[in-house]
């Protein structure tokens, strides 16, 4: 298989922001189901508005969609510009990319005012050639493959082309589903979940980067 473009998740694989979530998430889920205990790690890497569908077919949800949504959209500011850090080397990383004549893309299941934080902390506003968030596609979100799927035609190329990093149980399910050669980066708060759909599994920075290089 050639890798004819890279993908990359956005929370816990560019930045390490997926920690502080699953923090703050015990905190939201407090609100949003009180009387439930749901572990914060089982809705990590899912969409905030499918999060709310997934409890309320299970759980007596105490709050609307849109108040879910407002949660969470109080926390993102101290998330992304005051606690989550870049990986070590990201830059680098792109660099190495470029210099390959990679394209490189965005998937992520966080909403576009909450990328725009982290572009604009880490000077990532023309890092990527396509970005892709949950919120702006009409299709099914990760665990499902639709947001790869939708990435790779964009990029141009076919989504068995791909390789993508992803730390999250639900995220590597989607890119593996899609087809693409996955890169699990188990770290964090996602060192203890499934990664069984992954090709390579990475557990530090340095790791991270040799995966993906190792396998163009």
């Amino acid at each position: 298989m050639a890798i004819e473009a890279v993908v990359f998740d956005m929370d816990g694989v560019v930045v390490d922001s997926e920690r502080y979530w699953v923090e703050e998430l015990s905190d939201i889920l407090a609100t949003a189901v009180p009387d439930a205990d749901v572990e914060p790690e089982s809705v990590v890497g899912i969409n905030v508005y499918d999060q709310y569908d997934l409890l309320a077919d299970e759980h007596d949800v105490a709050v609307t969609r849109e108040e879910y949504f407002d949660l969470f959209d109080q926390h993102a500011a101290t998330v992304y510009t005051e606690r989550a850090a870049l990986t070590d080397g990201f830059h680098d990383l792109l660099a190495e990319l470029r210099a390959r004549d990679l394209p490189v893309a965005l998937v992520t299941s966080s909403f576009p005012n909450w990328v725009d934080m982290v572009f604009e902390r880490f000077d990532l506003r023309d890092a990527f050639d396509v970005v892709v968030t949950a919120a702006e596609e009409d299709v099914p979100g990760k665990p499902e493959p639709d947001l790869y799927e939708l990435a790779a035609a964009r990029l141009g190329v076919a989504p068995g082309d791909l390789l993508v990093v992803e730390d999250s149980e639900h995220g590597v399910a989607a890119a593996d589903a899609a087809g693409a050669y996955v890169v699990g980066y188990q770290h964090g708060a996602s060192a203890g979940m499934a990664h069984d759909g992954a090709d390579v599994v990475a557990t530090d920075p340095g790791a991270f980067r040799a995966r993906i290089l190792d396998a163009l």
